[in-house]
């Protein structure tokens, strides 16, 4: 079901047919529900207990896989991304999704908007890109700040020294950036 608003973008909303017959296996230390997440953090999903996860899995929602959550609405609903996906996913369900909070590298194109960021490095992939990001002062070590995500993923906008720069989706995948 496809559904937007003025206060959120378009998004896809999933819910749990069976709510009732979850069960929590095994051990959870440092495992978080998708429910008990903060917004603007970065997660691994590092299990699904629902019932019937086939939808998840293949909409890509599958364990090892990082997510960040954008935000929560009232019901508990809760609106994540995943790559240039939007997912909204209903309290039901997203309490029998597992998290584990990543603290490494963070992906530029999910990062929220206000997030500061310090570049750690370029992509082996992306060696292309290398000499342009270095014409641009996206040199290791430096400092960033996301001032804002097109509708569509492409272009980031980010505020680099004082300078506003507008990286394309090749470019902001060949930098790989950690928080501060």
């Amino acid at each position: 079901m496809q559904n937007s608003s003025p206060s959120w973008p378009s998004y896809t909303y999933i819910a749990d047919p069976y709510p009732q017959r979850h069960r929590w296996r095994g051990p959870m230390s440092k495992l978080i529900s998708l429910a008990a997440a903060e917004p603007g953090k970065l997660y691994m999903i590092a299990r699904l207990a629902c019932t019937n996860p086939r939808e998840l899995l293949a909409m890509g929602l599958r364990p090892g896989v990082t997510v960040t959550i954008l935000q929560k609405n009232n019901h508990g609903a809760v609106m994540i991304a995943l790559r240039d996906q939007r997912f909204c996913i209903n309290h039901a369900l997203a309490q029998h999704i597992l998290l584990a909070a990543v603290t490494g590298e963070v992906d530029l194109r999910t990062a929220p908007i206000g997030a500061r960021l310090r570049i750690s490095g370029y992509a082996p992939t992306a060696p292309s890109y290398k000499r342009k990001l270095l014409a641009m002062g996206l040199t290791p070590g430096t400092e960033l700040e996301i001032i804002r995500h097109a509708p569509l993923g492409d272009p980031t906008e980010i505020k680099v020294r004082g300078f506003h720069l507008s990286l394309r989706k090749e470019e902001a995948d060949a930098l790989e950036v950690s928080p501060l």
